[in-house]
């Protein structure tokens, strides 16, 4: 080994900071010490809105955590923290980390944690795929368990880890229909859609131009439909915003919004719009769709991956699918060999647009219905079941 060499020194670095990073303590029942959330709070992503919602549940069963934020650390700042955020205590205690294996290493040192303190360290990871990616595997020695926002996720966790994995499914609040800003759809009026995507967060498996192909297919140039399309940097992307702009010309009844929006121009958007459109290959879990659900809005999505841990053919409008290989052309799944993912059917999605829009008190009951269900399957209690090891 030739220690002048800058990649052997950049080896010996890292051989150096994992050697001091925590060797994290069996779970044991209930929690032991300060309890912690460690997440992106000041970022609109999905890992950053899991870490929210962690939060949110925590406090709603009576815990008091502290919010450390790691957005800064990461660069990753877009939007306002929406809970009080604290510094890093001592321990040793609880300490739940959104961060992905590849961001675990970095994450856990700049939070100060070294291997003579005694933490409990749950790793909160977020995955899309039913293949974990092989190099995530050795950040097990790193965490005392896994979280998985979903049973899809925890199968894959639980086939590649050789640590405790646990399916702790997001909380998702529901508000009185009576209290919240937000009313539930009411059973007149055209069909109004939304589909969402961030392009970081691979737009081949959100499949937004499947959405705007698939509408154009669905409705003749006179109905009255609409379709919104919200993404975030797509600035990063060329090619995608080139064909997302060629929809917008073919089809004038299809809107492009680019950015991030706080919780309120959020609500304004959903006012606007009854019925969320989501022609995805594969989610780790769909929190987007959960939030919309719980809002009262009506929800259209492929019947595969982990959005199942909270949808069903009574409560949402599920697509038929194809299980095909992954390929995605940005490289974000290059890692991952032998996966697939959900191809939506087109007769189906087109057939039930149609319906969606001939049938609005259809729309209306399932939407009713997806209320209830969330209320009772992302309630807060989830994560207290976890942290007791129920």
């Amino acid at each position: 080994m030739n220690p002048r060499n800058p990649s052997t020194v950049l080896s010996l670095k890292h051989q150096f900071r994992r050697a001091l990073l925590p060797r994290p303590r069996p779970s044991a029942e209930g929690v032991n010490g300060p309890l912690v959330v460690a997440g992106m709070f000041r970022t609109a992503n999905g890992i950053g809105r899991a870490a929210r919602s962690c939060m949110e549940a925590l406090q709603a069963e009576g815990l008091a955590p502290l919010a450390v934020d790691l957005s800064q650390l990461f660069s990753q700042i877009d939007s306002d923290a929406n809970v009080s955020l604290s510094g890093m205590i001592p321990g040793p205690g609880t300490i739940i980390v959104f961060a992905n294996p590849p961001e675990l290493e970095r994450a856990l040192f700049g939070l100060g944690l070294r291997r003579w303190q005694n933490w409990r360290v749950i790793g909160a990871w977020a995955w899309e795929l039913p293949v974990a990616p092989p190099s995530w595997r050795a950040q097990c020695a790193l965490v005392s368990e896994v979280w998985a926002p979903s049973a899809f996720v925890n199968e894959a966790f639980e086939r590649a880890f050789d640590c405790p994995v646990k399916t702790v499914p997001l909380y998702v609040p529901v508000l009185p229909a009576a209290t919240e800003a937000l009313q539930p759809e009411t059973p007149d009026g055209p069909l109004r859609l939304l589909t969402l995507a961030d392009a970081r967060s691979s737009f081949v498996r959100k499949n937004v131009l499947g959405a705007m192909d698939f509408f154009t297919k669905a409705f003749a140039s006179g109905e009255d439909v609409r379709l919104v399309v919200k993404c975030r940097n797509l600035d990063l992307f060329k090619t995608w915003r080139a064909d997302i702009t060629a929809y917008l010309h073919q089809d004038s009844r299809i809107e492009l919004i680019d950015g991030t929006l706080d919780h309120a121009e959020h609500a304004a958007l959903l006012r606007r719009c009854n019925a969320i459109l989501s022609c995805h290959r594969s989610e780790g879990f769909g929190l987007h769709l959960a939030e919309a659900m719980a809002s009262g809005r009506s929800v259209a999505a492929t019947g595969w991956s982990g959005n199942m841990q909270f949808m069903s053919p009574e409560n949402a409008f599920l697509f038929d699918y194809t299980l095909i290989p992954v390929a995605d052309q940005d490289g974000v799944y290059s890692d991952v060999k032998g996966a697939v993912w959900a191809e939506p059917d087109t007769r189906s999605v087109i057939q039930t647009l149609r319906a969606m829009h001939a049938e609005p008190a259809e729309r209306l009951r399932r939407a009713k219905k997806a209320r209830q269900d969330i209320a009772l399957s992302l309630n807060a209690r989830a994560f207290t079941d976890a942290l007791s090891n129920h």
